[in-house]
C-alpha cells in the first residue's frame, strides 16, 4: 500500500491527482519507493489539465538529495518545504538530468537556500543557451559520487530525449532514475521530442538496459512509474515512430 503525503499550496481540498477543484492551484505530492528514496512529483497544466513530473528525494546521513527540481520554482519551494517539515533535514545537493524546465524550472529557489545543482557539462551549457538557470556542470559522463554514506552514480548513455540527458542509479537500491529519457508504461506516445535525436535514442536506451539490467524500480520523468518494463515501452514507442 502507498502512502501519499500531499503537501497543499492552500487550505482547500485537493483532488487525489493533485489539483485543486477550487483555485486551479497544483499541489507537489511525495511517494515513499523504497528505504530512503521517495518520488516527488510536481504538476503543470497541459492542455487544461494537471499533468505529473517525477524527480526523487534521497535520504543520506549528511541531508537529502534532490534528482531535478520540481516543475518551476513555486513546486520547488514547497518540494523544500515538505522536506523540511517531514525529513526534518537539510536539502544538500541537487542534481539536474537534463536542461528542460522541468528538470531544472525551479533552480532559482534551491539558490535562495544556498543549495548546490549540479549538472554535467552539456546540461550546464544547454541551460546557459535557452536562458535557464545554470547548474554547475562539474559531472563527467560515469561518476559515482557518495553523500552520507549513498551511492549515486550518473551516466551519460548518449543522445536521447536530449542530447545531455542522464540516468542516475542506485546500486543499493537498485533505482534507476531515468528521467525524460525514458517513458512510463502509461505514455502512448514519446511526448516532447523538440530536442530529441530519435535515431540515436534506441541505441543509447541499450546501452541502458545493458548496464543496468536488473532494476527494482524505473522511474520515468513523467507519469507512473509502477512497471519496471518502461525501457522497453521507450523502445517500442520509437519503433513505432521509425516504423510510420
Amino acid at each position: 500500500m502507498k502512502f501519499y503525503f500531499l503537501f497543499l499550496l492552500s487550505l482547500l481540498g485537493i483532488l487525489p491527482n493533485g489539483f485543486s477543484q477550487n483555485n486551479n492551484k497544483l499541489a507537489i505530492k511525495v511517494t515513499p519507493l523504497t528505504t530512503g528514496i521517495y518520488v516527488h512529483t510536481s504538476y503543470k497544466l497541459l492542455n487544461g489539465q494537471p499533468f505529473p513530473s517525477n524527480g526523487l528525494l534521497v535520504e543520506t546521513t549528511e541531508g537529502v538529495v534532490l534528482i531535478d527540481t520540481g516543475w518551476g520554482e513555486k513546486p520547488t519551494k514547497e518540494i523544500l518545504d515538505w522536506v523540511k517539515n517531514n525529513l526534518r533535514k537539510p536539502v544538500v545537493l541537487c542534481v539536474v538530468s537534463h536542461a528542460h524546465e522541468d528538470r531544472l524550472g525551479g533552480i532559482k529557489a534551491l539558490q535562495k537556500q544556498n543549495i548546490r545543482v549540479i549538472s554535467t557539462r552539456l546540461t550546464a551549457e544547454s541551460a546557459a543557451r535557452n536562458k535557464h538557470p545554470q547548474p554547475a556542470g562539474i559531472l563527467p559522463a560515469d561518476t559515482t559520487i557518495s553523500v552520507g554514506g549513498t551511492n549515486i552514480r550518473t551516466f551519460y548513455p548518449g543522445p536521447g530525449h536530449t542530447e545531455d540527458n542522464i540516468t542516475v542509479w542506485f546500486p543499493d537500491q537498485k533505482v534507476l532514475y531515468g528521467g525524460c529519457f525514458v517513458k512510463s508504461t502509461h505514455a502512448k506516445d514519446l511526448g516532447n521530442v523538440a530536442d530529441a535525436n530519435l535515431r540515436a535514442w534506441p541505441n543509447s536506451l541499450n546501452t541502458v538496459i545493458s548496464e543496468f539490467p536488473d532494476p527494482n524500480f524505473v522511474i520515468p520523468g513523467h507519469q507512473d512509474w509502477s512497471n519496471k518494463m518502461a525501457l522497453q515501452h521507450t523502445l517500442n514507442l520509437l519503433r513505432n515512430v521509425k516504423s510510420r
